[in-house]
């Protein structure tokens, strides 16, 4: 985690040093499908589809790189097995960097990468009995946009963004693939 935070501020600060005219902030949301990699042997039955949604923000330093905060909600996962019910609900905090290579005038592509707090609520029901709890992670996030500029201030993006929830010693790699809008100020 310290190694991961050093870089993360060693960017920064590269970015920084480097400042254009062009910087700026920018906020967004986005939502599509989530998948998490589950193994389900055993089961009879197990859903490791669902919708889910991310919120960012960040500054654009004007040299293509930005440093960005976000929250992504990656939607709930089920398993049954007879009377057996559980299901895991992941959400993650992420800092880092993303940097933005324009293909054209209104087409480029978006890449990130950074350190996400990832934690997952699990809860189990057997019969009438239930219970829950949870397990927070870092973990390393990474992802991939392809963007549409509407305007100068207003971009479309089609993207997905990856990092890997932790419950009970087990572990998934997650996946949310959205359709995202940005505004510049």
């Amino acid at each position: 985690m310290k190694k991961q935070a050093i870089v993360l501020a060693a960017l920064f600060a590269a970015t920084a040093a480097h400042a254009d005219p062009q910087a700026h902030g920018y906020i967004g949301t986005a939502g599509g499908a989530t998948h998490i990699n589950l193994d389900c042997t055993g089961t009879t039955s197990c859903d490791t589809r669902d919708t889910g949604a991310k919120l960012f923000g960040g500054y654009n330093f004007g040299n293509g790189f930005s440093l960005e905060a976000s929250y992504m909600a990656f939607g709930k996962f089920k398993g049954a097995d007879g009377t057996m019910s559980a299901a895991i609900k992941p959400t993650a905090i992420a800092l880092g960097t993303a940097f933005a290579l324009p293909l054209s005038t209104d087409w480029g592509l978006n890449f990130r990468l950074g350190v996400a707090r990832v934690k997952t609520q699990a809860s189990a029901n057997v019969g009438a009995l239930s219970g829950s709890k949870a397990e927070s992670k870092a973990k390393v996030y990474a992802g991939l946009g392809v963007t549409y500029a509407i305007t100068q201030t207003v971009k479309l993006e089609l993207g997905v963004d990856t990092t890997e929830a932790h419950f009970a010693g087990e572990k998934g790699t997650l996946r949310l693939m959205s359709l995202a809008a940005s505004f510049a100020f």
